[in-house]
């Protein structure tokens, strides 16, 4: 979760630092100076530059809430890898992959969840018909967090 929080915190501040600067210039620099494309074109693309850095942090702090409420709400089970599937973000040019599992909880049916997207060392040893443990919100069955190898 760390690399999504300074992901996020860069578009952030990138953001900011082109909203600021272009905001200066329009404001306090003499219009006949500037010359070509319109000079609030840097202001709007440092608005998506900050609001996009920000949508990465809200989402990075709100799965780290689940995790953590996952953590220590769940019940622990046993559950079936069905795959392993490529995930579809590369991190500094190296695959991360998705542990796809199935399980059950309660009177429902079969359930199926996956992990986070992890490095492929991490993901080597597991295979199809493998067990694993994860943990499963009570209130939500369909919510669960992978724990590793069983």
């Amino acid at each position: 979760m760390g690399f999504w929080y300074l992901f996020g915190g860069i578009w952030l501040l990138v953001g900011i630092a082109f909203f600021a600067a272009s905001l200066g210039v329009n404001l306090f620099a003499d219009a006949g100076a500037l010359e070509g494309g319109s000079p609030w074109l840097f202001a709007a693309a440092g608005v998506v530059a900050a609001v996009a850095g920000a949508a990465i942090i809200y989402f990075t702090r709100k799965a780290a809430a689940r995790d953590r409420r996952l953590l220590q709400v769940g019940v622990r089970l046993t559950a079936t890898v069905i795959d392993i599937r490529r995930s579809m973000i590369d991190i500094n040019r190296q695959t991360r992959w998705h542990v796809v599992y199935r399980y059950e909880y309660g009177k429902g049916g079969p359930l199926e969840g996956k992990s986070r997207a992890l490095p492929a060392e991490d993901v080597l040893g597991f295979k199809p018909g493998d067990q694993v443990q994860i943990k499963v919100d009570p209130q939500k069955p369909e919510e669960s967090l992978f724990l590793g190898a069983a």
